[in-house]
Order: structure tokens, then sequence, then C-alpha cells
């Protein structure tokens, strides 16, 4: 009987961890479509994809109303004493992006603008779908490492609404490879300093430096690499420092 329940209670969290991505999904593919539709130029899209991500995060605060889910319990809260030496600091996520600011970026003030409002709005939306809410179900029946793999599959997965963009299917491949990574780390780093805020931070810096650099051909897909190393062993490190023990919610 416990045995069933727990496996009904696992269905139901991987089902509505789903059902958000999926939700999630809607408002990048819409507003893709939308911008390719009207020729839309650079700081057009920004803008209009800006504002979709915006409206997304109505979804997760109507949740959190109508459940009566407060915000201290997907993680906006403060650091967890002595949590940062144990994340490094976050010097290996640092170090991973430097590299692109060595090379000449977009100074266009108007590029500069949109794509920070833009950056801003993804890394809120997809930090409160997937490192909050979804997190927290998929915590409340599987253990932490499992509850990692899970969120960061969903993560990958959504990031593979790209294909409707038109987008190569390499660049696609590469896209949910890198999505799987940085979701292992970001889920890995909320748990370990029980906070989403420092992983919001990462996100949108993350974003807008990747966005805003200007590194082309050979020289960018060596720092591509050299970040992907350092995304690896950093998610490694962070792996063996997870409790091993059953999560519960907060």
């Amino acid at each position: 009987m416990i045995e069933e329940k727990n496996k009904k209670s696992k269905f139901r969290a991987i089902l509505s961890s789903l059902v958000f991505s999926v939700i999630l999904m809607i408002f990048p593919v819409t507003s893709g479509v939308i911008v390719v539709m009207n020729g839309m130029d650079a700081i057009q899209s920004y803008w209009m994809q800006g504002v979709f991500m915006m409206l997304s995060m109505a979804v997760p605060v109507v949740f959190m109303w109508i459940t009566k889910m407060k915000p201290a319990q997907i993680g906006f809260t403060r650091v967890e004493k002595g949590s940062i030496k144990t994340v490094l600091y976050f010097v290996p996520i640092i170090a991973s992006k430097i590299g692109f600011l060595i090379f000449r970026v977009d100074s266009n003030t108007q590029t500069i603008i949109a794509l920070a409002f833009f950056t801003i709005m993804i890394g809120l939306s997809e930090e409160l779908y997937f490192r909050g809410i979804i997190l927290r179900k998929l915590r409340s029946c599987f253990t932490i490492k499992q509850t990692v793999i899970l969120s960061s599959v969903f993560f990958a997965a959504v990031h593979a609404s790209q294909a409707f963009s038109g987008t190569g299917i390499i660049i696609v491949t590469l896209t949910i490879i890198n999505a799987l990574i940085f979701g292992v780390i970001a889920s890995e780093i909320v748990i370990l300093t029980r906070s989403i805020i420092p992983v919001i931070i990462w996100h949108v810096l993350y974003d807008f430096i990747n966005w805003i650099s200007v590194a082309k051909g050979t020289t960018e897909v060596t720092l591509i690499m050299i970040q992907s190393v350092i995304m690896v062993v950093y998610a490694y490190y962070l792996w063996t420092k997870l409790p091993e023990k059953q999560a519960c919610p907060a």
C-alpha cells in the first residue's frame, strides 16, 4: 500500500513538472513565431521575447497564490550560512564566462538595454519554474540526486524549443546539452545554499554575456569548450557535496 502510494506521488510530481515545463515552453515558442512572421530585428526580438517571458511568470505566481505557497518555500530567502564556501564562492561559474568578456562586446545602447530586459525576464521566469516550483515538487518524493537529474532533464527539454525557430540541428543539440549541464549546477546550488537568488543572478548574467559577446568562429568554439569543461568539473564537484538522504520540501 505504501509503495503504491509512493509511486502515485512520484507520478503526480513528474506529471505536474511536465505540465509546468510545457506551459513555460509555450511562451518562447509563441514569441519566436511572432518575431519570425513579422520580420523583427534583433532589438525588437529581445523586447518581444522579454515581454512573453515576463507574462509566463503569471502562471507560477497564480499557482503560489492558490496553494498559499510562500516565496521562501521555493528559495526566495537568504543563502544558508556557510554554504557559499561549499559551492566554492561561485568562482567556477564566474571563471567560465570571463573569456567571453575579454573579446569585444556589442556596445550599442539600445541593444544593451533590450538585451538586459530580455535576459532578466529569462532568468526570473525559468528559475521560478525550474528551480522554484518544479524542484520543490520533485523533492517531495524523490531523493536529492534524483531530483537534480529530473529537474535538469525537464530544463534541457524545454530548450529544445529552439528547433521551432529554424535553428540548425547541431546548434539545437549543443543548446540542449549545455542546458542540461546548466540545470544540474543550478539545482545543486539551490539545494546546497537553500536559496534561488544566486542562481537567478547567475542565469541573467550567463545569458546576457552569451548574447552581448561578439566572439565568433574558432574563438567562440574555443571559449565554449573551456566553459563546458569548467562547468562539467564544477557540476561533478557539487554532486559530491549533495546529501544522500531523502529530500523533503522546505
